[in-house]
């Protein structure tokens, strides 16, 4: 009769707290999805994107839904692999997204699974009160264990064979059979196979395989292998004193076996017996007076003689046959010296020492012999030893001249009355407690030393964890000197397990009571006028502490510093730590002539602030004070009218520049403290950098500073008049003056070409008065020589183009002053273009950027090098000193640079000094690719993805460059896949380029034919997500009488943009890199001539006012923040009337998102350095700060770029 069985069908389960993830680790999740993508996953968990966890498959399939970016869904699988039941768990993970295995939609999974699995308690029942059908399964699996087999060992004379068992007692184990012993079955191999583990008690199967591992590594070829008891080592004792008390069987044979003993009692030595003619024999003897098991055998009336034989080599021990055929194994107690076992081996003979040597065994060998054998007996007309004590000492040596401390250790034979017989050297305590004495052994007690050594190394080894390792011989100096004598060699002496000696004349090594004293005083530097020389000394008490030996120790991350006198001072202040680095960063300013002297400008007022901050101030000249001092007071001036909106002081003090009377521009109160604080600089023939915001009218104070300096000129009949900063009877020795710039020329001004004419236009307009040319053509194509210009001019406009070009004119002559607008241009230290500022030849040099600092600190250094050359030091040392402390978060090195900084960088932002400018709100819209858009995106996402993350293994030049055109790629596929198909032949990808290009720019069509490949009159392609979202928002925008901006990078995209909304009937205007006819075209927006404005990235990046319009559309994420900022301040500026929206339209789940995310987080570095706030407050006005141009992007950025 047959049982119907029902069809189980695997449905899937939730989580149980006994699921195989809940024993998973981070790591072991890491070793197989990779670090970036378990953070990923781990996000995913936290944000619960992982829903409708089930476990199939007996508990080895975990399966989920896990939400992607965007409203994507993915099925994400883990299993795990049947042969890691047993073992840690081993699996692997599917999932339907673009990676497909082990991405970070497992991770997630798996962190998810592990999570709800430990929420999970399992249910905890009252044992004691079962089922009872769980009884009855109990009782049905409960096994029933056989019981265990004894063990039994035979030990029994063997003749030995010619396979390796030497002659004598040998070994063989035996099991429990039904009629008795049985070899069959009981082989050392099964003993140490494991082959009896189930049957035998495992204490005696410990013993037995402890006795097989006495074989000697030969391996057990036969079931009646033996194992020599004649050879065994010394612990064969203990191995079978544990077998018997385990119940391990001894007997001599399987069948009809006598006992075993195992007797204790049996000593070995030596007697020293005096001969009759005075010598002295000593005679090897073994005691078996206290073997009880001979003892009981011994009767009056019989003479019985038992034949010891030796077992061991060397001997341990000795056994004999007793009547009855019973075997007595004995060891020798206490455990036998090398040396008893040497005569103990022997056939028993005696040494003898003539009588005339007697006396030189006496004093010389019997101490020795007495630690090497024991002595049975001796007879009383020998002359023993008398006992000595083994002592430890130490010997502490202090070079007091160079703090240096040596130690060294020896063992002393101390007499009963204290004398130390002799002394034997320890090298190393360690060494000596393992048995490893140097030097002769004659005479020494080595186990006695040894044993001491131990000793002392044990009471040593909890001292390190505090103290140095005292049983190595030292060698410390300086501060580790000061902490032995002071911490340690008190703790030793308290131990009084050794003795302690230390040399005489030791410093008096202690702590100071002061605190260390910072001072400063300035002096002037009688060969340099415009150098002073800047003194920094420190004391504690009435001591000086050596600069170089301070500076030595903060190097070197120590707390104290280490006196001649023994006095150690304590370093680790805020103080002492800031003027080290000070120091170390003022290394450039040495005075080789004199230590600990500086040799300073004025362009060191900021490192002079900071350094005057940490001690007081001895001494400082007036001429010092008149430069630096008023140098910093206008810094904060200027700074501080950032938060003061009211009228400006145009008269000015007696000791402040009134506003210039050619001036046609009312100041705001900053920009009055702007153009003084650059009117200062120019006196004092320094240069500076003017950072304000855009759109904060950096252009009219600088403006207004040339303007005064024009006036200035006139009055003093044409003669610029410089500040040297000297006194009036002071005369310059400086051989180099002949050639430095007079001061005379015109002002020279260089901006990017575009802005040429703005600069014109403005000059012309805020100070008529000023004779103003543009040099916009190279000498060859100029009718006159820049010779002749500049006779006739108060201001040169010319570009950097021009500039370079035309090095050498521009070097040959003298400027008055250079100013370098949107000195971004010239920040790469590299450049030609830079390097032609730098040769111009000038008293100073201004800056004027809204970004001194895009991509990295090397950005502001360039800067910095063409305002105020030698303010920082020269580049590798900047990035040592800077750059790399401050990319690692350094806050400190941040706040020096700062500093330093301060009296030559002046920047202020819209939030604090324009409050009447209106808002400025900016959204982000977020673009859905359709359904076509999104294929194409994702088909090209993967197969550049694979290229770049094969590149970036070798992270080389060329191979970064190929990734960041790629990427670039994958930003046109987020606009638009039609900029990327049929590139080849229509130079698609193109940023700004000069090429085919409406040339009028207003309203109409385009000037110039559609590009090869793409479609043709009548055949315009649909409009791109982004095209609909723009015109969505548009048509509201222009209905109710508002303007617009619009930029792009790309110039095809934006011109395709331009015929959608000619098409829509909005009226344009457009611009780009190549327009022509700028000029015209922006003066036509801005008559009312178009509602919307599209301008390329190049076109419109600086330079322009276009407050007509109050609505910005940035089509595209930009690597450069900076050009983004620039191109909203367009219209967000000083004369907008209106509040100013700003869309940013961004494909969501693209590259795009991510260009953002990074970019938000590069920002935070101006933010920091620039403006000073903690990054997160500053980073949103930090105008691009960051920097996400390519050249900024390293291999690591452009992986999390292109990573899911």
């Amino acid at each position: 009769m047959s049982c119907p069985v029902r069809n189980l069908v695997a449905m899937a389960r939730a989580i149980r707290h006994d699921d195989w993830p809940v024993g998973l680790t981070d790591d072991q999740i890491i070793s197989r999805v990779g670090r970036g993508a378990f953070q990923r996953g781990l996000d995913y968990a936290r944000k619960g994107r992982v829903r409708g966890i089930g476990v199939a498959g007996d508990g080895d399939i975990i399966s989920a839904q896990s939400k992607g970016s965007g409203t994507r869904i993915y099925q994400t699988m883990v299993f795990r692999k049947q042969n890691s039941r047993r073992g840690p768990a081993t699996w692997a993970g599917n999932c339907s997204c673009p990676v497909g295995t082990n991405c970070k939609h497992v991770a997630a999974l798996l962190i998810t699974a592990r999570s709800l699995a430990q929420q999970e308690e399992p249910d905890v029942g009252d044992a004691s009160r079962r089922p009872t059908w769980e009884s009855r399964l109990a009782g049905l699996l409960e096994v029933e264990r056989a019981p265990r087999r004894r063990m039994a060992l035979e030990i029994a004379d063997d003749p030995g064979n010619l396979w390796g068992t030497p002659r004598g007692l040998s070994m063989l184990p035996l099991i429990e059979g039904k009629r008795g012993w049985n070899k069959q079955g009981a082989s050392w191999s099964q003993i140490v196979t494991g082959g009896l583990d189930d049957e035998v008690d495992p204490t005696v199967m410990g013993v037995l395989r402890e006795l097989a591992g006495m074989a000697g590594g030969s391996g057990f070829y036969y079931t009646d292998d033996h194992i020599s008891l004649t050879t065994a080592p010394t612990r064969v004792w203990d191995v079978l004193r544990r077998g018997m008390a385990a119940g391990l069987t001894l007997t001599t044979a399987q069948r009809h076996g006598m006992p075993v003993h195992l007797a204790e009692g049996l000593r070995g030595g030596v007697h020293l017996i005096r001969e009759e003619d005075g010598g002295v024999v000593i005679a090897p003897a073994l005691e078996i007076d206290d073997v009880e098991e001979l003892r009981r055998l011994q009767d009056p009336g019989l003479n019985l003689s038992f034949s010891l034989m030796p077992i061991g080599d060397p001997v341990h021990g000795f056994y004999t046959w007793m009547p009855g055929r019973e075997l007595l194994l004995m060891p020798i107690e206490p455990r036998p010296t090398e040396a008893l076992s040497r005569v103990l081996l022997g056939d028993g003979e005696a040494i003898t020492i003539p009588a005339g040597d007697v006396e030189r065994f006496e004093t010389e060998h019997l101490e020795a012999l007495t630690r090497a054998l024991p002595i049975l007996s001796a007879d009383a007309s020998i002359r023993m030893p008398r006992p000595t004590t083994l002592r430890a000492a130490l010997a502490v040596h202090v070079d007091a001249e160079e703090h240096h401390l040596t130690t060294e250790w020896s063992i002393r034979y101390i007499c009963e009355d204290g004398e130390a017989r002799r002394s034997h050297g320890v090298p190393d305590l360690s060494a000596a407690a393992e048995g490893r004495i140097e030097g002769g052994a004659a005479g020494r007690d080595i186990e006695g030393e040894t044993r001491l050594a131990r000793e002392v190394l044990n009471r040593l080894l909890p001292l390190a964890a505090r103290h140095p390792a005292v049983w190595h011989p030292l060698d410390l100096r300086g501060m580790a000197t000061a902490r032995f004598m002071t911490e340690t060699l008190p703790v030793l002496r308290e131990l009084e397990a050794f003795d302690v000696e230390v040399d005489d004349d030791v410093p008096d090594y202690r702590e100071a009571a002061d605190t260390p004293v910072i001072t400063t005083s300035v002096s002037d530097d009688e060969d340099r006028p415009d150098w002073f020389s800047l003194s920094v000394r420190v004391h504690v008490g009435e001591e000086e502490i050596p600069l170089a030996l301070l500076m030595a120790a903060v190097a070197a991350g120590e707390p104290e510093v280490l006196l001649e006198s023994g006095t150690w001072v304590s370093i680790d202040r805020p103080e002492i730590e800031a003027l080290a680095r000070l120091m170390e960063e003022g290394r450039e300013l040495a005075d080789p002539q004199a230590h600990g002297t500086l040799r300073v400008s004025a362009l060191h007022a900021g490192y002079y602030e900071v350094l005057e901050s940490l001690g007081v101030i001895g001494r400082a000249t007036a001429r010092w004070k008149e430069r630096v001092g008023r140098l910093l007071e206008r810094a904060c001036a200027a700074e501080a009218a950032a938060g003061h909106n009211a009228v400006a002081d145009a008269g000015g003090s007696a000791d402040e520049a009134p506003v210039p009377e050619g001036m046609r521009a009312t100041l705001r109160p900053y920009q009055l403290e702007g153009y003084r604080w650059l009117d200062f600089l120019r006196q004092a023939g320094l240069g500076g950098v003017l950072a304000d915001d855009m759109g904060l009218g950096k252009t009219v104070q600088v403006l207004a500073a040339v303007q005064r300096l024009v006036e200035e000129r006139e009055g003093a009949g044409g003669e610029a008049p410089v500040d040297d900063g000297t006194d009036e009877d002071s005369e310059s020795t400086d051989s180099d003056a002949l050639n430095e710039p007079d001061g005379t020329g015109p002002v020279l001004v260089i901006a990017p070409t575009s802005v040429v004419g703005s600069w014109v236009e403005q000059a012309e307009c805020f100070c008529p008065g000023l004779r103003v040319q543009a040099v916009t053509r190279t000498a060859a194509k100029r009718e006159e020589t820049l010779e002749q210009i500049r006779a006739r001019c108060d201001v040169v406009v010319t570009s950097y183009t021009i500039a370079r070009m035309c090095e050498g004119e521009f070097i040959a002559q003298d400027w008055s002053w250079v100013v370098c607008d949107e000195a971004q241009f010239v920040k790469n230290h590299a450049s030609a273009t830079y390097k032609a500022v730098r040769r111009l030849r000038t008293p100073s040099t201004i800056v004027i950027t809204g970004t001194p600092l895009e991509n990295s600190l090397m950005d502001l250094w360039a800067l910095m090098s063409i305002a105020a050359p030698g303010l920082l030091p020269e580049p590798e040392r900047f990035r040592q000193v800077y750059r790399k402390p401050i990319d690692r978060g350094d806050a400190e090195a941040l706040g020096r640079l700062r500093r330093r900084m301060r009296p030559f960088l002046l920047r202020r932002t819209k939030e604090q000094v324009a409050a009447d400018l209106p808002a400025k709100t900016e959204q982000v819209l977020a673009v859905e690719l359709g359904a076509k858009h999104r294929k194409a995106y994702d088909q090209r996402l993967a197969r550049e993805r694979q290229k770049i993350l094969g590149l970036l293994e070798e992270d080389t030049a060329q191979s970064r460059f190929i990734a960041l055109k790629a990427l670039t790629t994958l930003r046109q596929m987020a606009l638009d896949p039609a900029l990327v198909d049929g590139q080849a032949g229509d130079n698609a990808s193109r940023t700004d380029s000069p090429g085919k290009k409406p040339v009028r720019g207003m309203t109409g069509k385009a000037a110039t034919a559609p590009s090869k490949g793409q479609p043709g009159p009548g055949r315009r392609p649909s409009p791109s997500a982004k095209v609909e979202v723009l015109l969505e928002h548009l048509g509201p925008i222009v209905s109710e009488g508002h303007r617009a901006l619009i930029f792009s990078q790309f110039t095809r995209y934006l011109s395709g943009v331009r015929e959608h909304l000619e098409d829509a009937g909005v009226r344009t205007a457009y611009m780009d890199g190549g327009t022509s006819n700028r000029q015209e075209v922006i003066d036509a927006f801005r008559a009312g001539g178009a509602d919307v404005f599209l301008i390329s990235l190049k076109a419109g990046g600086f330079g322009l006012t276009l407050t007509e319009a109050d609505y910005v559309f940035l089509l595209d994420p930009w690597w450069n923040p900076q050009a983004e900022e620039q191109a909203v301040d367009r219209t967000h500026r000083i004369g907008q009337d209106k509040p100013v929206m700003v869309y940013r339209l961004v494909s969501a789940d693209t590259i795009e998102e991510k260009v953002m995310a990074l970019k938000e987080k590069k920002a935070e570095l101006f933010a920091r350095v620039v403006e000073g706030t903690d990054g997160a407050e500053g980073a949103a006005g930090a105008a691009g700060a960051g920097g996400l141009s390519p050249a900024a992007l390293t291999a690591a950025e452009i992986r999390e770029l292109i990573e899911d």
